[in-house]
């Protein structure tokens, strides 16, 4: 699989393997394709001696202990704005493809991944503009072999600055952690953000006890974004102003905060949403599910059932939010591991006398509304639970564009949580990528129609 970057992509027009030579051209004098984080610009080939192959060992190490990004030889940049200033086209033949290559494998331990593409200026030419693409890394840092010294680069956004030692000792402990079971750390971030639903919404809590829905990602090549100052100021009005919720047309989070290592967005406004998006690109949301009311089978059933309608809408908004977030902001790459929880916090009625082994908790059914009357609810599903659990693997690309991907990804993770409740898959998504119109009631059914019809995902 070729390496994405969103950004990088979104301003050359297309991928790094459709973009022409014609397209990279015009970047000339485009202020918008500055040099950054991803991007870095360099007019002719580096050197073939050994100060040439350091240097291009110190470029790619730079990118791959970052976010990853793309060095595009043959654009020179204006040293004073970092904007590509001309076209200075390089050699594009097989054997300086090969000491590119040998260059960067004997200089830099561990050696990164890589991938060259070639854009000729015209046809049959070996010569042209040439992107050396380098993902994230899951084995950063990276050294640069200089003699007998180590030496750790990062991007920095337009330069390249050198790991210190605190720096380059968290980088290996990350590199280390990284390989421990992701089951455990999407539990733990699972477990961090309903802890911080509760602690913000305090004694009240469990007063109405609607069911907690939470979707937690977790990337399998993690990434890296550094939280400072700016970057919060950066993230939260992006977050502030972005309508994350399928079908809307207001924004979904009214503040943000910083919490360890993640940005945490909140709405004080029912019904209330949290997401806490870490650093290294793993996320979560916890949402409260609306209950509909149903006509309970006996005595003993809990006569309300959490909406599907609701945990649908919520689950693909949140999976395109957090995929997003883990893209474009910290380099996350290749595929992640998801998880919903769909947690009863309906109290049991007995005040303070509750026996110690009682449940605190109403199992709960499922339910969708029905047409008539309204603003009630038909039980679907065979079971009631406190607590019930879905798991499923998905691209991460698929999940932030958005599209018929996110769409069979969130089927199946759907699918995962509802059999726990007898239901084989959600009646609003087919596992093809399709919207079920009628498995939606209104409002609902509407909104999610006008954004798949946006999106090109198909309405069945």
């Amino acid at each position: 699989m070729s390496p994405r970057f969103p950004r990088v992509e979104a301003l050359l027009g297309g991928s790094l393997e459709q973009v022409t030579y014609t397209q990279l051209a015009s970047l000339v004098g485009n202020p918008d394709a500055r040099e950054g984080e991803d991007l870095d610009y360099k007019g002719p080939h580096y050197n073939a001696d050994q100060a040439g192959r350091t240097e291009l060992a110190k470029d790619v190490a730079a990118l791959a202990n970052g976010t990853g990004g793309v060095l595009v030889l043959g654009l020179a940049e204006d040293r004073r704005t970092s904007i590509p200033g001309a076209v200075t086209p390089v050699e594009l033949t097989d054997g300086k493809l090969r000491q590119i290559r040998q260059a960067i494998a004997s200089n830099l331990r561990p050696t990164p991944r890589i991938e060259l593409f070639t854009k000729p200026d015209q046809s049959g030419s070996n010569q042209g503009i040439l992107f050396i693409a380098v993902p994230r890394s899951m084995d950063a840092p990276h050294a640069v072999v200089d003699q007998t010294r180590l030496a750790y680069p990062r991007r920095n956004g337009s330069t390249t600055a050198w790991l210190t030692e605190a720096e380059i000792a968290t980088a290996y402990r990350r590199r280390f952690e990284q390989l421990a079971d992701r089951t455990d750390r999407i539990s733990r971030i699972d477990h961090d953000v309903e802890e911080t639903a509760e602690r913000m919404e305090g004694s009240s809590f469990l007063e109405y006890g609607d069911p907690l829905l939470t979707v937690s990602l977790v990337p399998d090549v993690p990434g890296d974004m550094v939280i400072d100052h700016a970057s919060v100021q950066r993230v939260s009005a992006q977050e502030l102003a972005a309508i994350p919720l399928l079908g809307r047309t207001a924004a979904t989070f009214s503040g943000a905060m910083v919490g360890a290592r993640r940005i945490v967005l909140f709405d004080d406004r029912p019904p209330r949403y949290i997401a806490e998006l870490h650093s290294d690109g793993s996320g979560a949301w916890a949402a409260r599910t609306p209950m509909l009311e149903i006509s309970p089978d006996d005595s003993s059933t809990w006569p309300y059932g959490a909406d599907t309608d609701s945990i649908v809408t919520l689950v693909l908004s949140a999976l395109r939010h957090l995929a997003q977030h883990a893209v474009t902001r910290t380099g996350a790459a290749g595929t992640a591991a998801l998880r919903v929880r769909l947690e009863s916090q309906t109290p049991i009625g007995g005040g303070p006398m509750r026996l110690p082994n009682m449940p605190r908790t109403r199992a709960i059914h499922l339910a969708h509304e029905a047409l008539v009357p309204q603003e009630m609810g038909v039980r679907v599903g065979t079971t009631a639970h406190r607590s019930a659990v879905g798991y499923a693997h998905a691209l991460l690309n698929d999940l932030a564009d958005g599209g018929i991907g996110l769409v069979q990804s969130a089927s199946l993770l759907i699918s995962d949580l509802l059999q726990h409740y007898g239901l084989a898959e959600p009646a609003q998504l087919s596992r093809d990528g399709s919207i079920i119109a009628g498995g939606w009631s209104e409002p609902e059914r509407t909104q999610i129609r006008t954004w798949a019809q946006h999106v090109s995902v198909p309405v069945i």
